[in-house]
């Protein structure tokens, strides 16, 4: 790392990434069931057996973040999506749930979520055992550190440098970063 530029290892080699004051980092840390609390903002991906509609499901993940002017963000809509229920041809797909804790009881965690019309709802998560949980923190470029695993969004210029717009910091698991395909992942 050097100035706001950061050389990354990926498996395809290395790639550089360049990024700003006005570049969102967030970082991703581990996390425990005792980080969830009421007023903060979670994103909860279900487990697969989770039947995807209802009041409540089992928690594969939790990440917990704390509120942005109060309000926790709220996914973004995907293209193409609209009101109108899948066909029974296709499966529905086990959407997340993200919203505000409204309570944390023993292993069940409600979440107050509003749909696209601001209609509030609650969901009740239950957390077991093999629950993974991890906390989103907003900071800045000076968290970025040799050894922790990036991932970097944005566009590359004519040079072939990524132009950060955003980047998630985490730390390495066994010394590896996660690599979800399209994005700059290293350390």
């Amino acid at each position: 790392m050097s100035g706001s530029t950061i050389q990354v290892t990926q498996s395809g080699g290395n790639a550089t990434v360049d990024f700003t004051p006005s570049t969102k980092v967030v970082e991703v840390t581990p996390a425990q069931l005792t980080d969830v609390t009421a007023g903060s903002c979670v994103s909860v991906h279900p487990t697969p057996e989770t039947a995807p509609a209802g009041s409540a499901v089992t928690a594969q993940s939790v990440r917990v973040s704390a509120p942005v002017d109060r309000k926790c963000p709220q996914p973004k809509a995907q293209a193409g999506s609209s009101a109108t229920p899948p066909s029974s041809a296709a499966p529905a797909k086990n959407r997340g749930i993200n919203g505000t804790v409204a309570s944390v009881t023993g292993n069940t965690i409600n979440v107050t979520s509003n749909d696209a019309s601001g209609a509030a709802s609650q969901t009740a998560v239950t957390v077991t055992e093999k629950t993974k949980y991890t906390k989103q923190t907003t900071t800045d470029g000076q968290a970025i550190a040799q050894g922790k695993c990036i991932t970097a969004r944005g566009t590359k210029d004519g040079g072939g440098t990524l132009q950060a717009t955003t980047i998630t910091l985490q730390p390495a698991n066994n010394g590896k970063c996660p690599q979800p395909g399209g994005n700059h992942h290293g350390h």
